[in-house]
């Protein structure tokens, strides 16, 4: 349903190879213009004429890429926007209908005349202008019986409608579609960032743990050294004051003689 409705406002924008273009491009994203080119039997600028009169209404977008195996020329890759192309579809719809529906209420309360060998149709006003002859056959207008009209009238708005709510019902599929999407993206990304989160917490648990457990072992070695250094400093203060105690043996010595 949804690409017979894209392909009804395409067409009337640029005729068959409008719907034909679609075909390829449908549920498609970033398609080269060049494959598109070759699909629809059309020279790269036909293809691009098309495609930019589909781009000034918005039906279509692009992204353009340098290649460098054609001397550095851009590449255009082509995406059908869905939503816009029912959009304007919704909109020409109600534009007819709104037209059909002004038609029906002049053919309930006017009368129309016709020209009976050439079925060319006349307001009152105009009849009464030419008084009641044609000015192309001659002929007498006859009163027109807009009955039959009518009912032509009223069933295309009938049907017009319908489509216009099939259309309708197509656009709010697609942005509950298109929300979706967003959601599912953005719960991806907070996800995503939960888990950097994480891993930037534990990161930084074990980098802690590293340091204290070097933290310790420094300490230790600290004190150990601490401890090196004062046992050292005492040995050598020791033997100094063994030696200064002998003088004083000698002299207490001394005397007592």
């Amino acid at each position: 349903m949804q690409i017979d409705l894209i392909k009804e406002i395409v067409s009337g924008i640029i005729g068959k190879p409008g719907e034909a273009v679609i075909d390829i491009l449908y549920k498609k994203k970033n398609v080269n213009e060049f494959l598109i080119s070759k699909k629809l039997s059309l020279t790269i600028n036909q293809t691009r004429n098309i495609l930019y009169k589909l781009s000034d209404r918005g039906l279509v977008g692009f992204v353009r890429k340098k290649d460098s195996k054609k001397g550095g020329w851009y590449t255009y890759f082509w995406t059908l926007n869905t939503k816009r192309s029912l959009e304007l579809l919704n909109e020409k719809m109600q534009d007819k209908i709104r037209e059909l529906e002004e038609n029906l209420e002049r053919r309930r309360n006017e009368r129309f005349y016709i020209s009976p060998g050439s079925g060319i149709e006349y307001t009152e006003e105009e009849a009464l202008e030419h008084n009641f002859i044609c000015p192309e056959t001659g002929e007498v207008l006859s009163l027109k019986d807009n009955k039959t009209r009518i009912e032509e009238i009223e069933i295309a708005i009938a049907k017009l409608k319908i489509t216009r709510e099939d259309t309708a019902r197509e656009i709010e599929d697609f942005d509950l579609k298109h929300k979706k999407d967003i959601d599912k993206k953005i719960k991806i990304e907070q996800k995503t960032k939960e888990a950097e989160k994480k891993a930037k917490r534990e990161k930084t648990k074990r980098e802690k743990a590293k340091n204290l457990k070097k933290e310790i072992a420094e300490g230790k070695k600290s004190k150990l050294k601490k401890v090196a250094l004062y046992k050292k400093s005492k040995l050598k203060k020791e033997p100094q004051k063994k030696a200064s105690k002998k003088p004083l043996k000698i002299k207490q010595k001394a005397k007592k003689k």
